[in-house]
């Protein structure tokens, strides 16, 4: 794990993190210190070789510190000033992702230790106990529960129990865990009290220290974001810090910090806090940052919510917050003299202390007049856009914090709450309870409602009042007075719409049952305020919908048929001039501001609303301080109780929170307060939801007709000024809210068709917003918008907010064209497209027929549409068609009238695909024609297309059997007509769709029918009559051809281009064609990526459905096109329509098969019909299609007994032998013989039929025969009763005709294909060996089949001989060197379809393990003359054995439970590792590594000695290659050997390794020897040089078999390796390797080596730096 955590590999280390946190929440006082050491020593600056790990290491000290705090505090207290003192160098500027990491920890920290004070701790009698905390009279009133009691303690207990204790034991020395030395073993706190008080006093004077330190981190950073920032645009500033790739990093960084400040603050003692105040208030004194205000303000908004005076409210009165010390020193600072400080300055103080208010609570009072100011300052600077927007942010945030409820972060650590005496004192680390801990929360006086609504009524209301000033001109307004007013409205709606309600806070109270939470708490708030607050709020929000309304109203009717405007006419950033006037219609700031304001008026209920992002956030923390096995415990204690009927626990309707340890949580503090502060804000977005529900309810519920909508056009400039300079309401009073906000709703439709673009963009999506609020107003309005879409609304001009599009069809401008009617249809046809809108058109058979007739009738919208228009229209069409299609679903129909309707659909649909081309559409361009005309002419084809997709769907087998005979009459001939007459087109793949779909429910069995009085089989004449017509025939065949995809590699490779929509249409066309099956059913799957299956499914179908007399005449007809279409020339419909013959032969095929019900009958169809075919089209065929083929004949006799196509099985047997290349035993000379070269011509023939035989033995498979169709399917055995029918085992008909099908396979076919085995060409011999595994595969099953049934006489096995002719290849003499090199490779090919299409436990057992040697003694070349041209055939042949070899090693696994073939294998290895030719030594030794790793947990004692022996007596090979393979195959081996095996092994060669050493040479006088003992000499210097490569090579590769620990046998064998590492000793291959294992042995053990090296005596330690160390001049 802590290898993991310091991975590269992002996913790694966070997987090492996890399973660091999960062991040190088990046993945190082994695992905790020593990685906590070596992330401290990674931070070090002195570790150079460490510093990459640094960010590895501060998430590691992140996760395990709370589970060690919690065990034992003093793993935590006792390094906490290193800690501290390390990680501050953390936060920098330059690595954005180390100040990340920093800043989390940091947060954690906070979280669980306070800053700086005197904290004694508590005694462990006096820790925390919540059974203690629920006193007897809660009962769980409080919404709180636990499960268990002392399950900490119970889960602590793990580490103590013997069996744990031994595991530890049992663990190498070497370990980290063995290596930590634990002085104390009990969990929670030591027993010398006065030590672990001098200890938190140290880590308190070191937590004080840091935060000051800390926050001059801080500063630094926001410096050196405001000088990032002036290095301006395109040298590292604003466009490098601040683009869209960045935006989610920068968010997550400032709310990280701002956790981090919030939760550091609030956990300083009060002495601190006071230092901490002094450095922030001088920071922002003498320092000005504007590019870092965002994260100066969060530093004040920590400050300044932190961090509360309260004072004693009295008798029975709670206490109350008097002051707070942070905002007390900073709004004078921020405050001071706004009016002569600069710019830049005024922002920046003023961005500040909107941060400092934020969370301030009542305090804010006491600052009111300062405030107020700012906020004037700020507003009345309207010419100064940056100021103006920074005034309204401090307006929001203002009113937010006294209007809000939210938590105060003062208590956010137990310690302090300990301190204050609102809890017992905790256990450091513990999780924090909600039950009897209070959470300080703050909540609006009466005072703060008056100050809010004050401040609404000046900033605000005032403004808005003004707006209602007269003009001077009839038409214009002041722009910028109504800019700026809007965006003060919007900016203090955002922070005060929860008090602003529908109705007066008596009104609300009185209904109880209906009121959402948060609208009661807000009613009972405001009736505590003054009068005349409660006299402003009254009717506030009402009065604001109803002008929005007016305003929407008013834009509308300007707008409704004015002259298109450019788009982006206006810019964004354009500052207004003082004076300037203009149209609030055409402003485009203006309708944006409106569009916000209605929104957040109609949908807002509070500042607070968005938890869905905090609550992942929050989820996320959560689980890094999960204790998942203390959660473990609690749920199977909750279960258990749950199961015991256990009151407290499976009362029905009640919802707990299960509260502290002894419930599972490990929460702190402030994760708590989080989430009850995310709950509130859950509250205050799902009042959004619940407010318009009650209105309705109150209006009458879901049986009241919605009343007429309240917006119109009837609107002036003169009416609005008159309502907005009202006082009171303009509005009659029976007029509620509810009719206000759907009045809204059709306001924001009417923006959605406004010329500007930008607006239209804004206003559908906050339709879109809304409709998930008021849902219910869709229903009233989808007639409105479809008729828009028709041109059908000429008396619906405003319905709605929705322009007449009728009527503007007649307005054209300056240009010719009707810009302004493309306008508004685009942004009805995006209205329409919106989920809301689209659910409404599923319900209903008449809201179908509506859509129907829509969307099939565009074509004269597009026709009146500009040419540039047009296509985007098409694909907003098409977006509501999507939309529609991806949520249809089948609708029953349990009445007449909706029978009816639904037959109107069709008709309706009918009606479109019946017209001909010229009555709507002009083919041949008009010179006369507009070129919109002529453009709209050539998209007709998608109305039809669309209109034949309703009916696709719509049609089911209602219709066809008590539906209206004429309409489906209507349906075959429409169908069949557009097969005939749109060849190639979209809508004649449609068509066959519909036609599948057709016969499909005319084949389905219709006693299911909840009417039997009316049962009747359907009418299928209209098929039968078109299906005796050649004609149609041919056009049938000729869509099957234009229904594959086009063939992209002729023709430049291009796809078609369809128009968006057509592919999905197609896609559900296709899908009807035929239904699915689970066609081939077996491994062997389709061979061809071009054959379609339904294709012949439709065939099949068709013939079936028709009768037998007319299947047969349509057979012919379909099989003449067919031997047309396997003919046809090059061309780039050739692919397809070969391919169409073979599915017109599947499907006659096999329909044909069945209809005949005698083997005379099914024999004469196959001799007369369905053969002739094949040896007609097989021949024609292009060898690259011929797949199709074979999946054709596969389809057309799967599943079928033997007997029906035995004639096929007969024919292909016989193209075969008549064919194929045979071997002659006489022929001395290859390519003597004149029959070969004129065979040669015939090879790609030869080809094909060997590709169609195998594709009959593969349905020639006993499994499926016997089982599919003898037997009962597999899966019907469930369902039969226990006293049914029984097999008795006899032989049936079937069993015996396979028997009597393999015979002829075996006589006639294996001799064939044997001789064959050195045919000269390569794809042939492919088949060759396909055929061969494909028989050994297919009759071994029928075999077993044969054999379960009590049968042992079954025919004879091909297997035995395929496997005696394939072992004798190599050493017959009947080949010549190139036939046997071909044969060769035939029997490698069967090999690898043997591992590939086989199954394990029988192809390995059977062929692979017997062909093994085969394949090693085929690297060695055969030793023969030969030219070069056969040499480098046999080379090919080499590298084909050296991957199959590999394939085997590595994809066969023996784990079927017969241990011997293991060893059988272990046999083969062993003969070949003594082999002469050193590659097939080579190949051996790399084929065990291979093959002991994938066994190496089923091998025997025996087979892993064997192994050991085979891999070390290849150690000492004079081959270099063969050696070092064999050193990397043992440690593979030695790496599952027990320690004690491996510490004899290392003895052993030790001794062998020592005594094998060069000795040193005597200076003697050199003598001459004999010949003899110069011999023996020699002999005795390689017998010791084999020893010693063999026992230094066992050495290494124990050494390198433990990369991360280090064993007691380890330093031994480092030892003895180290001598042999000077030229004196050993050979320069020895030398090699001794050195790189102790280089490589120092490498992987360098993260942890001061803890290795205690297992290395000194002498061992020099022995290893003799080695590693490299060597220097002074040496």
């Amino acid at each position: 794990s802590q290898l993991a955590l310091y991975s590269k590999n992002p996913t790694v280390s966070q997987t090492g993190q996890m399973a660091l946190t999960y062991l040190a929440q088990i046993d945190p006082t082994r695992v905790s210190p020593p990685v906590i050491d070596f992330s401290l020593r990674a931070l070090d600056i002195s570790s150079v070789n460490l510093s990459h790990q640094a960010p590895a290491a501060l998430s590691a000290l992140s996760r395990l510190l709370q589970p060690a705090l919690r065990a034992q505090p003093s793993i935590i207290l006792s390094r906490l000033p290193d800690m501290l003192r390390l990680t501050l160098a953390g936060i920098d500027s330059n690595d954005q992702d180390k100040s990340l990491r920093t800043l989390v920890f940091y947060r954690n920290l906070v979280m669980w230790i306070p800053v700086g004070g005197s904290i004694t701790l508590p005694k462990e009698e006096a820790a925390i106990d919540d059974d203690k905390l629920l006193d007897s009279n809660s009962d769980g009133k409080d919404g709180t529960r636990q499960v268990g009691k002392q399950l900490m303690e119970t889960r602590y207990s793990i580490v103590e129990s013997p069996e744990y204790k031994a595991a530890m034991a049992a663990l190498p020395e070497s370990s980290v865990l063995t290596q930590q030395m634990q002085t104390t073993t009990n969990y929670g706190m030591t027993d010398d009290r006065d030590e672990n008080n001098i200890e938190m006093h140290e880590a308190m004077l070191a937590m004080a220290d840091w935060s000051l330190a800390f926050l001059d981190r801080v500063y630094e950073l926001l410096r050196a974001a405001g000088e990032q920032e002036k290095l301006g645009k395109g040298h590292g500033g604003v466009g490098m810090r601040h683009t869209s790739a960045d935006v989610a990093t920068t968010r997550n960084f400032s709310r990280i910090m701002k956790e981090t400040l919030t939760y550091c603050f609030a956990a300083m003692d009060d002495e601190t806090f006071k230092a901490a105040l002094r450095s922030v208030v001088q920071f922002l004194q003498e320092e000005t940052l504007p590019f870092a205000v965002k994260d100066a303000s969060l530093l004040c908004q920590a400050v300044c919510s932190t961090r509360f005076i309260r004072s004693d409210g009295g008798d029975n009165n709670p206490p109350t917050i008097d002051r707070s010390p942070g905002l007390d020193a900073l709004v004078p600072v921020l405050t001071e003299d706004l009016e002569h400080v600069s710019k830049k300055s005024a922002i920046y103080r003023l961005r500040c202390l909107a941060g400092a208010v934020r969370y301030a609570g009542s305090t804010v009072l006491k600052h009111r007049g300062a405030i107020t100011s700012a906020i004037s300052f700020a507003l009345s600077k309207s010419d100064d856009r940056a100021l103006f927007k920074t005034g309204c942010k401090l307006l929001r945030h203002t009113l937010a914090s006294q209007c809000e409820e939210y938590p105060i972060a003062q208590c956010f650590h137990p310690t302090r709450l300990a301190n204050n005496g609102n809890s017992p004192p905790p256990v450091l680390g513990t999780s924090a309870p909600l039950h009897g801990d209070r959470i300080c929360w703050h909540v609006p006086s009466s005072g703060q409602i008056d100050f809010t609504v004050s401040l609404l009524s000046q900033f605000a209301l005032t403004r808005w009042n003004d707006l209602g000033s007269p003009s001077v001109d009839a038409a214009s307004v002041n722009l910028q007075q109504w800019r700026q007013t809007l965006r003060v409205l919007r900016y203090s709606l955002r922070g005060c719409s929860g008090i602003l309600l529908d109705e007066d806070p008596e009104i609300v109270l009185t209904q109880n049952t209906d009121i959402c939470p948060k609208e009661m708490a807000t009613a009972k708030l405001i009736l505590t305020s003054s009068i005349e607050t409660r006299k402003v709020l009254q009717g506030l929000r009402r009065r604001f919908c109803f002008n929005l309304m007016e305003i929407m109203s008013l834009i509308a009717k300007d707008t409704v048929d004015c002259e298109s405007k450019s788009n982006g006419e206006e810019s964004e950033s354009r500052q207004y001039k003082k004076n300037e006037t203009g149209s609030i219609s055409t402003d485009s700031k203006i309708i944006k501001e409106v569009i916000a304001v209605g929104t957040l008026i109609m949908t807002r209920r509070g500042a607070q609303f968005k938890s869905g992002s905090g609550d992942s956030i929050w989820e996320g923390q959560k689980d890094i301080l999960t204790d998942w096995c203390l959660a473990a415990q609690a749920d199977f204690v909750s279960s258990m109780l749950y199961r015991s009927n256990d009151d407290s626990h499976s009362r029905i309707g009640d919802s707990y929170y299960k509260d502290g340890e002894n419930s599972g949580k490990t929460l702190s503090r402030a994760l708590l307060v989080n989430k009850i502060h995310l709950t509130s804000q859950a509250l205050t977005g799902s009042a959004s939801v619940q407010v318009p529900r009650r209105l309705r309810k109150l209006r009458g519920g879901l049986s009241d007709e919605t009343p007429e909508s309240l917006f119109s056009l009837d609107m002036t400039l003169q009416t609005l000024q008159e309502h907005l300079g009202k006082h009171e309401p303009s509005y009659p009073p029976k007029q509620t809210s509810l009719e206000a906000y759907e009045a809204l709703v059709d306001g924001l439709c009417a923006l959605s068709c406004h010329p500007n673009i930008n607006v239209r963009g804004i206003a559908l999506s906050h339709v879109d917003f809304a409709f998930t609020r008021f849902g219910w107003v869709v229903k009233h309005r989808t007639s409105r918008l479809l008729a828009a879409i028709s041109l059908n609304d000429d008396d619906q001009k405003g319905n709605h907010g929705i322009p007449s599009c009728e009527q503007l069809v007649l307005q054209i401008n300056s240009q010719g064209k009707r810009s302004r009617l493309a306008e508004v249809i685009k942004g009805v046809t995006k209205i329409v497209a919106q989920p809301k809108v689209v659910k409404q058109f599923l319900f209903g058979a008449s809201n179908r027929l509506e859509l129907v007739k829509t969307l099939c009738g565009t074509q004269k919208l597009l026709k009146l549409l500009p040419p540039e228009e047009v296509p985007k229209v098409v694909n907003y069409v098409n977006s509501i068609f999507l939309s529609y299609r991806s949520k249809l679903f089948s609708l029953p129909r349990n009445t007449a009238t909706e029978q009816t309707t639904h037959e109107s659909c069709l008709a309706f649909a009918l009606s479109i695909l019946q017209l001909q081309k010229g009555n709507n559409v002009t083919t041949v361009p008009d010179k006369n024609m507009d070129a919109d005309d002529n453009d709209a002419g050539a998209m007709h084809w998608r109305d039809r297309l669309v209109a034949a997709w309703f009916v696709l769907q719509f049609i089911d087998e209602r219709d066809l059997m008590v539906g209206d005979t004429k309409i489906v009459s209507q349906v075959w001939s429409t169908c069949f007509t557009l097969i005939k007459e749109e060849q190639g087109q979209p809508l004649q793949r449609v068509s066959l769709g519909l036609l599948g779909r057709l016969v499909s429910l005319a084949l389905v069995d219709m006693s299911q029918m909840s009417d039997h009085s009316k049962q009747k089989c359907p009418d299928l004449s209209a098929l039968q009559a078109m299906f005796s017509e050649e004609t149609f025939c041919r056009a049938f065949g000729n869509a099957l051809v234009f229904d594959h995809r086009e063939d992209t590699s002729v023709g430049g490779g291009h796809s078609a281009q369809w128009s968006s929509g057509v592919e999905e249409i197609l896609r559900d066309a296709t899908s009807n064609v035929a239904r699915r099956t689970l066609f081939p059913f077996n491994r062997m799957s389709q061979k061809s990526r071009t054959f379609k299956l339904q294709h012949s499914q439709l065939i099949e179908s068709i013939l079936l459905a028709i009768g037998h007399d007319n299947a047969k005449a349509t057979a012919c007809f379909l099989l003449d096109q067919a031997k047309e279409l396997v003919a046809s020339p090059p061309s780039e419909d050739q692919r397809n329509q070969q391919v169409t013959s073979a599915e017109i032969f599947a499907g006659v095929s096999r329909a044909l098969v069945q209809y005949s019900n005698t083997e005379d009958e099914r024999n004469a169809i196959w001799e007369t019909m369905l053969l002739p075919f094949l040896d007609d089209a097989i021949a024609k065929m292009p060898t690259d299609f011929l797949s199709a083929f074979f999946d054709a004949c596969r389809y057309g006799i799967h599943h079928f007994p033997p007997s029906y196509f035995f004639p096929l099985l007969k024919w292909s047997v016989t193209k075969v032998r008549n064919s194929l290349w045979q071997h002659e035993a006489n022929e001395d000379v290859e390519g003597s013989n004149g029959a070969e070269s004129a065979m040669a011509d015939r090879f790609a023939l030869q080809g094909k039929w060997l590709l169609i035989i195998q594709a009959v033995l593969v349905e020639l498979d006993s499994e499926d025969d016997l089982g599919a169709v003898c037997k009962l399917p597999w899966y019907t055995d469930i369902f039969i009763k226990k006293n049914g029918p029984k097999d008795d085992g006899t032989v049936t008909p079937t069993e015996i005709e396979l028997g009597q099908s393999w015979k002829y396979v075996n006589d006639h076919l294996t001799p064939c294909l044997l001789n064959a085995i050195g045919h000269p060409y390569d794809k042939c011999r492919d088949q060759i060996a396909s055929c061969l595994f494909r028989m050994c595969f297919c009759h071994r099953k029928f075999i077993n089949t044969y054999k379960a049934l009590g049968n042992e006489n079954g025919s004879q096995n091909p297997g035995i001989e395929i496997m005696n002719q394939l072992s004798s290849i190599r050493d017959s003499v009947q080949y010549s060197f190139k036939e046997k090199n071909r044969a060769l490779g035939t029997a490698r090919k069967f090999v690898s379809c043997c591992v590939h299409w086989g199954d394990a436990k029988h192809e390995y057992s059977e062929f692979i393990i017997p062909l093994l040697p085969l394949a090693f003694k085929s690297l060695q070349t055969i030793e023969e003359e030969a030219s070069p041209e056969d040499h480098g055939i046999e080379a090919d042949l080499v590298k084909g054995y050296r991957y199959a070899i590999a394939d085997i090693s590595s994809s066969c696994v023996a784990c079927y439970g017969v241990s011997h073939d293991i060893t059988r294998v272990l046999d083969v290895l062993k003969e070949m590792s003594s082999h002469e030719y050193w590659q097939i030594r080579q190949a051996a030794i790399h084929f065990l590594r291979c093959f002991q790793g994938a066994h190496k947990f089923l091998f025997t004692t025996e087979q892993d000695d064997m192994s050991l022996s085979i891999a070390i007596s290849l150690l000492g090979d004079d081959r270099r290659e063969v050696s070092t393979a064999a050193t990397s195959a043992l440690t593979g081996i030695l790496t599952v050997f027990p320690q004690a095996a491996l510490q004899e092994l290392v003895s052993k060669y030790k001794q062998i390794a020592n005594k094998s050493l060069k000795k040193k040479k005597r200076k003697t006088p050199p003598t001459e020897m004999s010949t003899e003992e110069s011999e023996m000499k020699a002999a005795k210097e390689k017998t010791r040089a084999v020893r010693q490569q063999k026992s230094v090579f066992v050495l290494c590769a124990v050494v390198m078999g433990r990369p991360y620990d280090t064993p007691a046998y380890i330093p031994e064998a480092l030892a003895a390796l180290s001598k042999h590492s000077f030229e004196q000793r050993a050979s320069l291959s020895v030398r090699g390797i001794v050195k790189m294992v102790c280089s490589e042995f120092k490498r992987t053990h360098t993260d942890n080596w001061e803890a290795h090296r205690k297992q290395f005596t000194q002498e061992q330690l020099e022995a290893l730096e003799d080695v590693v160390s490299t060597p220097h001049y002074y040496a």
